[in-house]
Order: structure tokens, then sequence, then C-alpha cells
């Protein structure tokens, strides 16, 4: 059969954002703020402007340094290990029909909770909506792409924040 990725790790915060792209950004940030301060900024002979502009060139320099050493010299292979890792025999996998699909809410201290838990082969998932879930794991609930019935490709690591006899997912494949 043949899958189509529903969501994978890769596309979490956490994996699309580059850190030689956060040194871009500070390059970025720096040189603006060494325009406006050279542009705008009046001398008042006590030496803030001075100490305004070798400050922002020093961060706009390292930001530049930052970005052009990670982004050739050292450059970031993240995403490619990640995707070997799902693609290696040795990370498991199940395919199968989802059973015992269940939708809970938890109320907690500062809102709430969607859990979602469900079963594919006996091998039991869980993942949820919180605020401070959402990073790095699984939590699209209430949206019916899984449920009872539905036919999927998993790839899973053991363990998982809702408890130790459910499993994180790494990878969702549906049928195209």
């Amino acid at each position: 059969m043949d899958y189509t990725t529903y969501w994978s790790i890769l596309d979490t915060p956490s994996k699309t954002i580059q850190s030689s792209s956060i040194f871009l950004w500070i390059a970025l940030a720096a040189g603006l703020l060494w325009f406006l301060t050279k542009r705008f900024k009046k001398d008042s002979g006590d030496g803030d402007r001075s100490i305004l502009l070798w400050a922002t060139a020093v961060f706009g320099v390292l930001g530049v340094a930052g970005y052009v050493t990670l982004s050739f010299f050292y450059p970031d292979k993240t995403n490619e290990r990640t995707l070997e890792m799902l693609n290696a025999p040795t990370t498991p996998k199940v395919e199968g029909v989802i059973s015992n699909f269940d939708r809970t809410f938890r109320n907690a201290r500062y809102g709430g909770e969607t859990i979602e838990k469900f079963s594919v082969d006996s091998i039991q998932f869980a993942y949820g909506d919180a605020a401070l879930g959402k990073f790095n794991s699984f939590t699209q609930t209430n949206n019916n792409v899984v449920f009872n019935g539905q036919k999927v490709r998993i790839t899973y690591k053991t363990g998982s924040p809702y408890g130790n006899e459910y499993n994180s997912i790494l990878r969702i494949e549906i049928p195209k």
C-alpha cells in the first residue's frame, strides 16, 4: 500500500528552525539597529552614541560570523540524521487499523487539554494538545484524521508523557 506522511517529528518547530538562521536574524537586527543609531541618535557628548554603535556592531559581526560558521563550516545535519533514524530498520514501526480510539478532556489549572488515545495491533498511543505539549509532539487533536478503522503506518518510540503503557508517535502515515 502507498502511504503519504500526514505528520512527522520533522514538522515541529524544533526541527524546522535552523541554528544558522537565528544568527542571520541577529546579524540583520544588529545591522538595522546600528543604522538607526547612526542615523537618528544625536551625539550628546557623554559617549552614549559611541557605546551603542560599538555594541550593535559587535552583535552584527558575531551574528555574521555565527551564520557563516554554521552554514558553511559546520552545517546542521539534524534533519538528515532524524530522517535516517525514522527510516532505520531498528526504529519500531507498526502498520494496521486504528482501534479503541478515545478522546478525553482533562481540565488543568491553566486551561484544558484534549487527549487522544488509540491502539494499532495492540500497540497503544497517546498524545495531547497542551500548550507546552505542542512543542515536539503529535498534537493535532479533534482533526478527524485519526479515527477507528483508519489504516495507518506509525513510526514510534516507547514511552509517553501520558504513561509508560503508551508510545510516542514520531511519524504517522495514512494511505493515499
